[in-house]
């Protein structure tokens, strides 16, 4: 009988946070997001002229100097061979101790 009682008062609750939270929805706020957090949006304007002072760079053309990048070479050892994956991975786990 107990449980009954605090399960009332906990539907109870909700449903009056239900009506309390409908009638705050419906004082909508019309004012924009600028309007409403200016602090914000003046602290990303500063922001931006600190990036604009700092943005100081040369382009460089590297295409008379550029050389050949070799997207494989991690998978060679040092004499330039492939290193292959084994072909029983279990076995080379078990003799290296990995799990």
């Amino acid at each position: 009988m107990p449980l009954i009682i605090l399960g009332l008062i906990v539907i109870a609750g909700i449903v009056i946070y239900a009506f309390v939270m409908k009638r705050q929805s419906e004082e909508k706020d019309t004012r924009t997001v600028r309007e409403r957090y200016p602090h914000v949006f003046e602290k990303i304007n500063e922001i931006k002229e600190d990036m604009k002072k700092g943005a100081n760079y040369t382009v460089v053309d590297d295409d008379e100097d550029e050389e050949v990048v070799d997207d494989n070479a991690k998978y060679r050892d040092e004499d330039g061979h492939t290193l292959h994956f084994p072909d029983d991975a279990e076995v080379e786990k078990r003799k290296r101790n990995i799990h």
